[in-house]
């Protein structure tokens, strides 16, 4: 496995496409004030974090006077209180939920979140105490933003480009994934990291490190020599990752957080086929499965599906997840809360009538006390199936 640092080194190459012509204006103006901008020494991570959060970071450090004092900044913390407040609340009630019904097989070890976007938020709501997240999506990772480097235009088209991308998690507790496409690749915003980072200062969690992350360094190497040259056969989407290493102030813990932007589908895994015993090297994991889109439902992604059924503790997931009877015929325990809901008209083939026999055998399940997967509209009409291997630990 390879890790290098993400955080910002000298060379421009590394920043997005507005922040090095940031950088290349500020060095032919020749101005003092622009050579100190671009001189300046990189925030702490934990400060860029709460800055991008809207949060005050409650330090002194001159360096951001003239961010905090920023017509800018101001806009965006007062813009995102309303959104932090709902989604304050929503994280109460996930977290109470939680801690009376998850067992203690979803305690520590791995939470692997397939299909998971920047969704850090309900991944720790949900699973305070993993040891690591492992996330996967196709969303490229992206940069830390270097908010002491950015002039006042960028701080408020980066600060604008995050809210919209958290707009539709602040409403719906999900995010939409052609809207995350465009979203995240904007001029300003780029990549899931900038928004993680946003979400752990919401969370008033410590940022230690942002490394670069790949498991698998000389294919990546290879697939982009083929890319340069225009020959061989490589995938559409290069594997890119990160690693966030953060702690939880409240209890001194340090946890891990890995991003892998990856198609693993099975006709793409065949670029990556050591993923699926990389994922192995993650022991008996709680899963997550959240607004899924269904995808475990089809032939596209068969190995992945094997994979968690074979080796997950626990599963908490909504209908969009895996197929009920597959769950089931697992061997699994399986309890239901809230209500079963068809899905919604996008994706009104993949009703379960087995799903709605359980429910209604089930009879008046315990209402889920907050959104979660598509049905989101209708208040308490969310359900969720937590599901525990029989020879996990209670």
């Amino acid at each position: 496995m390879h890790a290098s640092t993400l955080r910002r080194t000298a060379p421009t190459a590394a920043f997005p496409p507005c922040w090095r012509t940031l950088l290349a204006t500020a060095w032919c103006a020749g101005s003092l004030a622009a050579a100190q901008l671009v001189l300046a020494d990189p925030l702490p991570l934990t400060t860029t974090a709460k800055l991008l959060a809207g949060v005050d970071p409650g330090t002194a450090d001159p360096q951001l006077a003239h961010i905090i004092a920023s017509e800018q900044w101001q806009q965006h913390r007062k813009s995102a209180r309303a959104g932090a407040r709902q989604l304050k609340s929503r994280l109460e009630r996930i977290n109470e939920w939680q801690a009376r019904h998850l067992p203690d097989a979803a305690r520590g070890g791995t939470l692997l979140y397939p299909f998971s976007g920047p969704d850090f938020i309900n991944a720790y709501a949900l699973f305070p105490d993993a040891d690591t997240y492992v996330f996967f999506s196709l969303e490229p990772p992206g940069e830390v933003p270097p908010l002491e480097r950015l002039e006042p235009q960028q701080l408020a088209a980066l600060f604008g480009d995050l809210r919209a991308a958290l707009n539709d998690l602040v409403a719906l507790n999900f995010f939409i994934t052609p809207n995350m496409k465009e979203s995240l690749q904007t001029d300003a915003l780029q990549g899931t990291v900038p928004v993680l980072l946003a979400m752990m200062g919401l969370l008033d969690l410590q940022v230690d490190a942002v490394e670069r992350f790949d498991p698998w360094p000389d294919r990546t190497r290879e697939y982009a020599a083929r890319a340069a040259k225009n020959a061989g056969p490589r995938p559409g989407l290069l594997e890119q990752g990160v690693r966030i290493t953060f702690t939880n102030p409240r209890t001194s813990r340090q946890q891990v957080l890995v991003y892998l932007s990856l198609d693993v589908s099975d006709r793409l895994l065949k670029y990556y086929p050591d993923f699926l015993a990389w994922l192995r090297s993650f022991p008996h994991p709680s899963v997550l499965l959240k607004s899924a889109s269904y995808l475990l439902h089809g032939e596209h992604f068969r190995q992945l599906r094997k994979e968690i059924l074979a080796d997950a503790n626990v599963i908490v997931q909504d209908d969009t997840g895996l197929p009920f009877k597959t769950v089931t015929d697992a061997g699994f325990t399986v309890a239901l809360f809230g209500q079963y809901e068809r899905p919604v008209k996008l994706f009104e083939g993949r009703f379960q009538s087995d799903l709605e026999d359980a429910y209604a055998k089930a009879g008046n399940t315990e209402p889920l006390p907050f959104p979660f997967g598509y049905n989101w509209r209708k208040e308490g009409k969310s359900g969720l199936l937590l599901a525990l291997r029989a020879s996990a630990n209670h």
